[in-house]
């Protein structure tokens, strides 16, 4: 991993501090406000389901993909649906080629957690037969440019490229799974729609959706993964620790930013967009 000192000064450190403390960014926003999301579906033709996302100049490629598996002994009437992240040396001079990181597992994590305790995907209407034979959806993740808060860009994508998913409609045969002409939406498989909502700390200063310089020298991050009414999951990372009268500030900032992403982005039009096609 590329040092971070190579990547940002200490005069540009001391440039973001200071604005911060007058409820500054360095790019124009409040401290409350999201970069501009743009959001395209379908453009993956060899997938069920895809997203092309931008967070400001963050930009991932999202895939999702099936197979049919066995299920599990304890779950036998319930499918699976698992999240995979790659981060592409071309997309920043921090990422390196090998084996995923610390970084990729950790922005594969959040978002399938933020999904999963969420019930966004109803695993059992995913079942092809109880005991047989089940769908096992992936959704990759491609960061292919980094310029800060991959988490909540990839789980707004993951949950477009869900709701534009075409899957083949399986039933069950004396020959095994077959498939019956028709497909399963993401309409049909989708109940909920977390956001995940990530919030960067420096020093005792809190703010929404950190960019990249502003992740490079953040003290840690918390990111609040939130349906309409409930929390999901809460994933903190970096050497700083948030008090308790924190987290129940930016837990209510969090349900505040999902709100408004929701009605911003009208994410359930992309299931109905494939519906048309």
């Amino acid at each position: 991993m590329m040092d971070v000192k190579r990547i940002i000064s200490k005069i540009e450190k001391g440039y973001i501090k200071n604005n911060l403390k007058k409820e500054q960014r360095v790019d124009g926003r409040g401290l409350w406000d999201y970069r501009d999301f743009e959001i395209k579906t379908g453009i993956i033709t060899a997938a069920e389901g895809s997203c092309d996302i931008s967070l400001g100049g963050t930009r991932i490629m999202i895939g999702v993909k099936y197979d049919v598996g066995t299920p599990f002994p304890d779950t036998p009437d319930e499918g699976v649906c698992t999240v995979m992240a790659e981060l592409l040396p071309l997309a920043s001079p921090l990422f390196e080629r090998g084996p995923p990181d610390e970084e990729s597992i950790e922005l594969a994590r959040v978002v399938d957690r933020g999904i999963r305790h969420a019930d966004c995907v109803q695993t059992k209407k995913l079942c092809i037969q109880k005991d047989e034979a089940v769908y096992i959806i992936f959704i990759d993740m491609y960061v292919i440019n980094h310029s800060g808060n991959m988490i909540d860009c990839g789980a707004v994508g993951s949950l477009a490229a869900l709701l534009s998913a075409k899957i083949p409609q399986g039933k069950w045969t004396e020959n095994g799974p077959e498939w019956t002409g028709e497909y399963i939406s993401g309409k049909d498989i989708i109940n909920e729609l977390p956001l995940a909502i990530t919030f960067g700390k420096i020093d005792d200063m809190l703010f929404l959706d950190p960019n990249l310089a502003e992740e490079l020298v953040s003290d840690g991050r918390i990111t609040i993964s939130v349906t309409k009414d409930q929390i999901t999951s809460i994933q903190k990372s970096g050497s700083t620790t948030f008090e308790i009268d924190e987290i129940k500030m930016l837990s209510k900032k969090a349900f505040e930013a999902a709100d408004k992403l929701r009605e911003d982005l009208n994410l359930w039009q992309y299931a109905e967009n494939i519906e048309e096609e």
